[in-house]
């Protein structure tokens, strides 16, 4: 059996809204980036911006099924895996140190292809006594060759 794997630019807007007791913060980037298909699997890749406080971190998150994984690496080093109501723990390297946080998706939803997609997240996400409710808007469409 022959794997096919294809890869291709992809422009992305990646809009974030986190929300706790006190305030409402919603920030918006738009990235090129570059998908991955292979094996029913889907990875997008881009680099955060200096806007986000993530300066120099690259993102990938793969869609299989009803599962998504955020991996983040560079100068903030996470990784997520959201499942509809399952709670992840998971540590969270900062330059200030590592913290524990733990993370409940509410809302997973992704309707991906080669050619665009959309990818909405919902959860609550928690650092010790501290909790707040995180949005995450991922739309991607494939560029054009020249």
């Amino acid at each position: 059996m022959v794997m096919t794997v294809t890869r291709q630019n992809i422009m992305v807007n990646i809009r974030g809204t986190q929300a706790d007791e006190q305030d409402s913060n919603t920030m918006e980037l738009y990235t090129e980036g570059m998908l991955t298909h292979s094996d029913g699997k889907y990875i997008i890749e881009y680099d955060e911006s200096e806007l986000s406080g993530m300066g120099n971190t690259k993102t990938l998150l793969t869609v299989e099924g009803e599962r998504v994984q955020l991996k983040r690496t560079g100068p903030v080093e996470t990784e997520f895996v959201f499942l509809k109501s399952r709670v992840f723990e998971t540590a969270y390297e900062t330059p200030f140190g590592m913290m524990q946080m733990s993370v409940l998706p509410t809302q997973i939803l992704s309707d991906v292809s080669e050619e665009s997609g959309k990818i909405d997240l919902e959860y609550v996400i928690r650092i010790g006594d501290q909790q707040a409710v995180n949005k995450l808007n991922i739309n991607y469409k494939k560029i054009p060759k020249a």
